[in-house]
């Protein structure tokens, strides 16, 4: 259900993206425009936005991920540490397969407030910002009870949602960009859970867990 409801916006935003939809890129072009001007003259907030979107950009959470299934596999989750990794890769492999079929170029201002490479179409750092948080949140969330596990929830959909937005407001991605980034990594956190749950319960208890 979580994969089909992420699936959906993920495929029409590429659908009306490569069909050149003329409502979704006005609005992509009116946000650009807006988001520039009022960066552009706060030195202050730029940095602060690069600063962060730097945090925890796609390199960070990859090694947010790896060292959550490290720890994972260290505490005896071996079959969830596996899908840690699997979450990881197929995020960025549908990610990167994604930008190179769909090509889309960047926003371009004549005096940039930053600069992104390679393809827009979707954001990396949404899509890893989503993928990352989630891992790391599902890891944790068994150790944690009460209010603490509301304040994990809190905490990982505030990490995303701010690394997502950022991209925009530094004008090196559409804002179309981010809500395909973002559904993909839901899509692919849901699938790779889905496919968890199809494992022989065989393979599924290599999860030996012991006491943190």
């Amino acid at each position: 259900m979580v994969a089909t409801a992420a699936a959906v916006p993920f495929l029409s935003l590429v659908a009306l993206v490569v069909g050149g939809w003329g409502p979704l890129l006005s609005l992509d072009s009116a946000v650009a425009e807006r988001s520039y001007t009022w960066v552009r003259p706060r030195p202050e907030l730029a940095h602060g936005l690069q600063l962060w979107t730097e945090a925890f950009g796609t390199w960070s959470m990859r090694i947010v991920c790896l060292l959550t299934a490290a720890w994972l596999a260290v505490r005896r989750l071996f079959v969830t540490a596996l899908w840690a990794c699997t979450a990881v890769f197929t995020a960025n492999l549908a990610g990167l397969v994604t930008k190179l079929t769909v090509a889309r170029p960047r926003p371009e201002f004549a005096d940039p407030v930053s600069v992104g490479v390679g393809p827009s179409f979707p954001s990396g750092h949404a899509l890893m910002a989503v993928v990352g948080a989630g891992v790391l949140l599902l890891a944790v969330l068994p150790l944690l009870r009460g209010v603490w596990r509301g304040v994990a929830w809190v905490a990982a959909v505030a990490v995303a949602a701010s690394t997502a937005l950022s991209r925009p407001l530094l004008g090196v991605h559409w804002l179309s960009d981010i809500a395909a980034g973002a559904s993909l990594g839901v899509c692919v956190l849901a699938l790779t859970l889905l496919a968890w749950t199809f494992l022989p319960a065989a393979v599924r208890r290599w999860d030996l867990p012991v006491r943190p």
